[in-house]
């Protein structure tokens, strides 16, 4: 069936392009979502990796010349954009007003939630109501853009398979991948202290440190792994080789991205407590607090009862593939309807 709808697609497809300001690591899952779709323009529009107020003046023009430059030379009749940033979404929205095309927001929970993606209010709320429609991860965003008299498509999860490196090595005999950006959100002082505790599973913490040389929060037991940045296809291999895929966060309708990969390679999650996890992640999960203690429960529980996760990410996949044809469909017919 999932031939089917990329076929029913390609015809949209040709006259379709995707855009992410930022380099390919800044958007895994448009990556995803454009091969699914069967786009084969997609474009990341990126100066620079510096931050900050400094930077962005200079990163943010540049971007916006070479979007523009972009957009009128490939004439796409729909423009999928990934938010954040909002102002990708304007010059994509300028670019439709004298061309005549339509354009797709796809949002991380970042653009929603972070203070510093949805300023200014007054653009985001009225780039929400020029779109076809605003991709987001779960109903409470969905009725944020309604309320702005935008229109929300949902859509959790796209799966996907993953180019491989060879197996990845392991020191444990029970490894727990930790999905880890060093982002504020990440409770790894909490899991280091965990970690402490449970001697009999070993843990491997991804992602670069932060620039500003901000230490690691807490002493570093024996059983725990950084791995630093790893190139796609190494991380894939920990991912596939490993026996579990942690993904925490503090924030809640936050989705996670290292849970979505880690449930198309059919690998056990523990995740946060939060309703948008609980619900999506139903099954092959343990759910736990962002605390030493609820980590700590939650790995032994993974442990302890292996084979029913293992069996029930199984099944969870099933699921996550049926809702998938019936979503891109949806969303297929109404970007189809807004370009007749």
């Amino acid at each position: 069936m999932l031939a089917q709808t990329v076929e029913q697609f390609s015809p949209l497809s040709e006259r379709a392009l995707f855009l992410v300001w930022g380099p390919p690591s800044h958007g895994p899952r448009s990556q995803v979502f454009a091969r699914k779709l069967g786009i084969d323009a997609l474009h990341f529009v990126h100066a620079t990796k510096r931050r900050g107020l400094l930077a962005a003046p200079f990163k943010y023009s540049y971007q916006a010349i070479k979007t523009l430059w972009l957009l009128f030379r490939e004439r796409p009749k729909i423009v999928f954009v990934q938010s954040p940033p909002s102002f990708a979404v304007f010059f994509v929205y300028l670019y439709c007003l004298v061309m005549n095309g339509r354009f797709v927001v796809d949002a991380h929970s970042d653009a929603m939630q972070a203070p510093y993606w949805t300023r200014p209010q007054w653009l985001y709320r009225f780039l929400a109501r020029q779109a076809v429609t605003t991709i987001v991860t779960n109903e409470h965003f969905q009725a944020q853009i309604n309320s702005w008299g935008g229109h929300a498509f949902v859509l959790r999860d796209i799966p996907t398979t993953f180019t491989k490196a060879d197996a990845y090595h392991f020191d444990g005999d029970f490894n727990v991948v930790v999905v880890n950006t060093f982002a504020e959100d990440e409770p790894l002082a909490e899991v280091l202290s965990a970690a402490a505790e449970l001697e009999d599973a070993h843990f491997y913490v991804t992602g670069k440190k932060r620039s500003d040389g901000q230490p690691i929060p807490g002493p570093v037991p024996p059983n725990v792994h950084f791995t630093g940045f790893l190139p796609n296809e190494e991380y894939y291999a920990m991912l596939d080789g490993c026996q579990a895929v942690m993904c925490l966060t503090t924030r809640d309708h936050t989705m996670q991205r290292g849970a979505c990969e880690a449930l198309s390679l059919g690998k056990p999650i523990i995740t946060s407590d939060w309703p948008l996890l609980r619900t999506y992640f139903n099954k092959g999960t343990v759910h736990v607090d962002n605390t030493t203690a609820g980590i700590g429960q939650g790995v032994q529980e993974m442990m302890a009862a292996y084979g029913r996760y293992q069996s029930g990410i199984k099944q969870l996949q099933t699921e996550q593939q049926q809702e998938w044809h019936s979503k891109i469909t949806l969303l297929t017919e109404l970007i189809q309807q807004s370009l007749n």
